[in-house]
């Protein structure tokens, strides 16, 4: 017995012409369950009919339907449908506050930009959330020493020849190569 289509239409906005279609997928429908538009429980539309009415391959379906499953959004099986989460990450993020207790209001600060970093855009797959803790293929960007990095890059392009710039071996580097061979030669003794 075939099985019958959602009758439950899913409205998305235009896609940037910029975005990913998958990246777009991902955050329509991820913009919909925060926003409370698609509440737990409810089932989406199949790949295969969201494919046939975009116009998108089915893989790119897949592939925003898999993020939002690995981060929690989503649940379901192959041939079971897949289902907004009953409880969504973002709920297990909130602090609740005790009965009585004042929350203390976040201070604002004010940040100094340069001219540069005006003109500078995000990276295309950052720019659709802002980076919460524990989230998947989201990076800690604010631990990374961008400063003590960007001196070290500075440095040695400084000292560059025209044969370093001109590029190294497929296999990558030759002396960096060697020293992760020696790294893992000795760590996996």
């Amino acid at each position: 017995m075939p099985k019958k289509a959602t009758s439950f239409e899913l409205m998305l906005p235009q896609r940037d012409s910029k975005t990913p279609a998958y990246r777009w997928l991902y955050g329509a429908i991820g913009g919909e369950i925060l926003d409370g538009r698609l509440h737990p429980g409810t089932r989406l539309p199949a790949t295969r009919d969201l494919a046939e009415r975009y116009g998108l391959s089915r893989g790119t379906i897949v592939s925003a339907f898999e993020q939002l499953k690995s981060e929690g959004y989503v649940q379901g099986s192959v041939g079971s449908g897949t289902y907004v989460s009953k409880v969504l990450p973002d709920q297990l993020l909130q602090v609740t506050h005790k009965v009585g207790a004042q929350p203390t209001p976040p201070r604002k600060q004010r940040r100094k930009i340069s001219d540069y970093g005006k003109r500078v855009e995000l990276f295309p797959s950052y720019a659709i959330r802002t980076s919460r803790a524990f989230r998947a293929n989201l990076p800690a960007l604010e631990l990374f020493p961008a400063n003590l990095w960007a001196q070290i890059a500075a440095r040695r392009f400084r000292r560059a020849s025209a044969s370093f710039l001109l590029g190294c071996e497929p296999l990558g580097y030759y002396p960096l190569r060697e020293a992760v061979a020696d790294y893992l030669g000795t760590s996996r003794e």
